[in-house]
């Protein structure tokens, strides 16, 4: 029968090991869900790649700043020379005695070059974006690990439900035997006919193949959660927690939405989006202001390394006034301005959509909840009625077309039962992800 605090009796372990042909079986520890799903954590793809995003985005904060940074180069060259200065407008007739070939002459420079950012406001505006990118690149790291969470709870649930539906179709494998045990009795005493043994022993084969098709879901349910925490789909798996039906006064819709809009991590995601964008319209309009650079150089000059050389240098500051580059800025900034629209207008929805999951979360599982208790209900019923039905197929009352029918009924029953208490669950789970909680999500 269907307890309160847990259906089935189940309290199998949850553990992996990777298999290996001839080697000697090892009874798996127990792995709770907690476990598994740190696991996944560090070992599914989805949020390997978030924390690769992750450091992608401090790389690009360092090229962004970059630009505000002193930029040092050195240089050194060796060069030998002709030239021609009737080309430069230095004939013999303007002066006379000078040739107008000359050379080939030596020239040798080695210097360093410092150039360095004093305003550059679309740069400033560039490197801001950038540091919002970090946060941003952050925030969709722990989206991603809430999403394998969820990811991996479901699977885990899916392994709970399917392995139940196996418990559950070994005893009606068991009660089918008995049944037919009961027609054979029935018979050898008279009581009974052969039909009556040919019905329990189709009932018998019907539940048998069905045995087989739990367990061929329970595998496919096995690798779908190996998959998921990236353990080796050769282990073995054996869920250690059991699902369980304790339901709770829910939150109210309001509180329950308030939590959600200041808990989803989308949220916070859409709002570092529209930061960014915010902040590169801001620099794509500082390219309408002037920038100011300092430079300078330091290095040696001659004929050759050592050979009437002599130190030079120059020092300066350069102001870059921007005038006209063809409407590129002018439309740069449109351009940020309808990525910050989008950006405010996709934040927008974002909320309404928040709303509406808590709201059908909500629905969702009081709905489950009515259902669980319905399906606690019908089995009870079910059991009374196989019994009652019993009863008079052993006293000879009736044939056991009346049993046939109530073992159906309770095979549904169970069957229904384990299906309403994963569901129940599912439910929960969803709404703790509704919330922004889905790692507060337990059996």
């Amino acid at each position: 029968m269907l307890k309160d605090r847990s259906f089935p009796k189940f309290l199998p372990a949850l553990f992996l090991i990777a298999g290996a042909c001839g080697q000697t079986t090892v009874t798996p520890p127990k792995l709770t869900l907690a476990q598994a799903v740190d696991q996944a954590i560090k070992n599914n793809l989805q949020a390997k790649l978030a924390q690769e995003r992750t450091a992608e985005s401090r790389a690009q904060r360092g090229i962004g700043l970059s630009a505000l940074l002193p930029n040092v180069s050195g240089a050194a060259y060796q060069m030998n020379l002709t030239a021609n200065l009737a080309a430069e407008g230095l004939t013999g007739s303007t002066f006379p005695g000078i040739p107008a070939f000359i050379g080939p002459y030596d020239c040798f420079d080695a210097r360093i070059q410092v150039v360095q950012s004093l305003f550059n406001l679309a740069s400033i505006r560039h490197y801001q974006a950038t540091r919002y990118g970090v946060q941003l690149a952050e925030q969709q790291r722990r989206l991603a690990e809430q999403q394998v969470t969820t990811a991996a709870s479901l699977a885990y649930i899916g392994v709970l439900e399917t392995r139940q539906s196996v418990e559950a179709a070994e005893s009606n494998v068991q009660l089918a035997r008995s049944l037919l045990d009961l027609a054979v009795n029935q018979r050898n005493a008279g009581i009974a006919t052969g039909l009556d043994v040919a019905r329990a022993e189709t009932r018998l084969a019907s539940q048998q193949v069905q045995l087989a098709q739990a367990k061929t879901n329970l595998d496919t349910a096995r690798l779908n959660l190996l998959r998921t925490i990236g353990a080796p789909l050769g282990a073995q798996l054996l869920p250690a927690d059991a699902m369980r039906f304790e339901p709770q006064p829910p939150p109210a819709a309001g509180d329950a939405i308030r939590q959600a809009l200041d808990e989803r991590l989308e949220l916070r995601v859409a709002s570092e989006q529209l930061r960014i964008a915010e902040t590169e319209r801001k620099a794509a309009m500082g390219g309408w202001a002037p920038s100011v650079s300092a430079f300078g150089n330091y290095g040696s000059s001659g004929l050759k390394p050592n050979e009437t050389d002599l130190p030079t240098r120059s020092i300066g500051v350069r102001v870059d006034l921007p005038i006209f580059n063809g409407g590129r800025t002018r439309s740069e900034v449109q351009v940020a301005t309808s990525q910050v629209r989008q950006a405010e207008m996709q934040l927008s929805d974002l909320k309404a959509a928040v709303e509406k999951d808590v709201r059908q979360a909500l629905d969702n599982l009081a709905t489950r909840e009515e259902q669980m208790r319905a399906a606690q209900k019908n089995l009870d019923l079910a059991e009374r009625e196989l019994s009652l039905a019993q009863d008079r197929f052993q006293n000879g009352v009736a044939d056991n077309i009346e049993v046939t029918t109530a073992q159906t009924a309770l095979e549904n029953a169970r069957q229904i039962a384990v299906s309403s208490l994963a569901q129940f669950n599912v439910a929960r789970l969803n709404l703790y992800s509704a919330l922004g909680r889905a790692g507060d999500f337990t059996f």
